[in-house]
């Protein structure tokens, strides 16, 4: 059997490639996979964007959720910056910010940080008594059970007027939001503010305009597609 060309540039060879129907959608995508100690870091989405790495950010081959590596933090003013795009002004419409992290020490470490003309949307991740929280900038705190030296899937959604805050898959609090999120840079790893993280990232995705989640659910048990469908 012929192999067969799908979108993505993809082969078949008897075999099923999952499809995103929001991949148009997505705004960012960092599988974190490479050599290991790379600071190239590949943004995978549909429109890519240059990702500059500051401090001792890089991929690392001790730790991965999928594909083998992932983006490894060390505390200490590591980060990686995304220039200004559209793609991050989510207006009043719906968002979807998640990935996957590993994390062991104490700490507020900052996961995801988007600001811009007075609007922010901050995500933390900070583990006390076997606990992670995560903080919308002015809006919620959540917090639910969880295992250090794990990875864990997170997810924030807006979907209307509601932003939802999710930890491997439950939904760990919600809150009303009407703010019109003007957002054009994003910072990963480190706030604008001086919180760093220390720890891993995998598949790290931003999705403009829909909120992939709105109730418990299962996180995902493979990478995030690169393909239409």
């Amino acid at each position: 059997m012929s192999p067969t060309t799908i979108p993505g540039n993809l082969i078949l060879k008897n075999e099923m490639v999952e499809a995103d129907p929001f991949f148009n959608n997505v705004s960012l995508l960092l599988h974190g996979d490479g050599a290991n100690g790379s600071t190239t870091i590949v943004d995978s989405s549909p429109s890519p964007k240059t990702v500059t790495v500051f401090g001792d950010a890089q991929i690392s081959t001790a730790q991965s959720k999928f594909g083998g590596a992932s983006l490894l933090f060390d505390g200490d003013g590591d980060r990686l910056d995304i220039a200004n795009s559209e793609d991050f002004t989510f207006g009043t419409g719906d968002y979807t910010i998640e990935g996957w992290l590993y994390q062991s020490t104490f700490a507020v470490n900052t996961l995801v940080d988007l600001r811009g003309n007075g609007t922010a949307i901050g995500i933390y991740s900070s583990i006390g008594n076997e606990r992670l929280a995560f903080v919308g900038i002015g809006i919620t705190q959540a917090s639910i059970a969880f295992t250090a030296n794990e990875w864990t899937h997170w997810a924030v959604t807006r979907e209307g007027s509601t932003i939802r805050l999710f930890v491997g898959g439950t939904l760990a609090g919600s809150a009303a939001d009407n703010r019109n999120y003007t957002n054009t840079t994003c910072r990963i790893g480190h706030s604008t503010t001086g919180q760093v993280f220390n720890g891993y990232i995998d598949d790290l995705r931003i999705t403009k305009g829909i909120a992939r989640y709105a109730s418990n659910f299962t996180p995902p048990t493979a990478p995030f597609p690169e393909v239409l469908g």
